[in-house]
């Protein structure tokens, strides 16, 4: 009988593995589930599916480059720079010289990205239900997808005004905040600066805090026309508009974290407060100019019989990332701030 009741617990568990568990209820009113699943198998289900909930996390970073095939098993990113544009010669008549390229190889440690740990105790529950790690493994990957936006828009933003950046103030009317609010003459500004400096077509990214992105759209007859055009499957999801070749995107979650110190006419230290003389920023690249590199996803998992202080299930995740440019000089970015 013994057998019988283990065979059919591990049958249970296998079926989860394969299908999951819509309900949860029944594993854990049989006693199984979890505890009895092995535990690479666990670490390797719930790894899978941190990635999944990773991948399907759409957002705006997803315009720069990705290099991620760069990255070496010793979780460094090494690319190239390719060497200066050649001479052109105009009705020459003798022999044309040759110029031997040389490029520069930049190598870089990925960073390390640590989700907080999450401790669910034995008492709570009787076996740990797929769907409450599931639940967790989704606000880690989310936690960590906002984390590595943050340091991007900051490593991709300029340091001041200069031959290749741009920083401009907005010029609309004065908004909640006191602070004027973006405009499509800003955007237009913006495009003309660009062509100035010659800055690429095609990939032109203007990333709006996503309250500046409602106001510019919501006030402008053109860009809420663009949304009426997007496909229509009964699902209303407005992330980006285009407007003078200027890919206009939402951030992702509220804000970017920007700020743009008036008094000193530079980028206001990663973190800083946005108040006073430091404004809030939307962030202004060129795709091909900047990267994104994803290296090594691994978890840590304690499981509760190894745990006999804590009696309690313990697991985090971590990632391997970069995000930055691609040329030396930080060329083609820019910043607008709210005046």
């Amino acid at each position: 009988m013994k057998k019988i009741a283990m065979m059919a617990a591990m049958l249970l568990v296998a079926v989860t593995m394969v299908m999951g568990n819509p309900g949860g209820e029944w594993m854990d009113e049989l006693g199984v589930g979890l505890a009895l699943t092995p535990l690479a198998t666990q670490k390797s289900i719930f790894l899978s599916s941190l990635k999944e909930e990773y991948e399907k996390i759409d957002t705006w970073l997803s315009n720069a480059e990705d290099l991620s095939s760069f990255v070496t098993d010793a979780q460094q990113i090494k690319f190239p720079e390719g060497g200066a544009d050649p001479a052109v010669y105009k009705n020459r008549t003798t022999d044309v010289d040759s110029v031997e390229p040389t490029e520069t190889v930049y190598s870089e440690d990925l960073d390390v990205y640590d989700s907080q740990n999450y401790k669910i105790r034995n008492i709570w529950l009787h076996a740990l239900p797929f769907e409450k790690v599931q639940f967790y493994t989704r606000k880690s990957a989310d936690s960590i997808v906002k984390k590595e936006l943050n340091d991007a828009a900051y490593h991709f933003a300029p340091e001041q005004a200069g031959n290749k950046t741009i920083v401009m103030p907005t010029t609309g009317a004065a908004g909640t905040d006191n602070l004027k609010t973006i405009q499509l003459a800003d955007v237009m500004e913006l495009a003309k600066k660009a062509d100035r400096m010659q800055m690429p077509d095609g990939q032109r990214v203007l990333v709006l805090p996503s309250d500046w992105w409602w106001e510019l759209v919501s006030s402008n007859d053109i860009l809420k026309a663009q949304m009426s055009y997007q496909q229509n499957n009964g699902v209303i999801d407005p992330k980006v508009v285009n407007y003078y070749g200027i890919k206009i995107e939402k951030s992702y979650g509220d804000n970017l974290n920007l700020g743009f110190d008036t008094s000193t006419n530079k980028k206001a230290a990663q973190g800083a407060v946005i108040t006073g003389t430091v404004k809030p920023c939307a962030l202004f690249f060129c795709g091909q100019e900047v990267y994104r590199a994803g290296g090594q996803m691994e978890m840590f998992y304690q499981d509760k019989s190894t745990n006999p202080t804590g009696r309690a299930y313990e697991f985090g995740f971590q990632h391997r990332f970069k995000a930055g440019h691609q040329m030396s000089g930080d060329r083609y970015t820019g910043l607008i701030y709210k005046a």
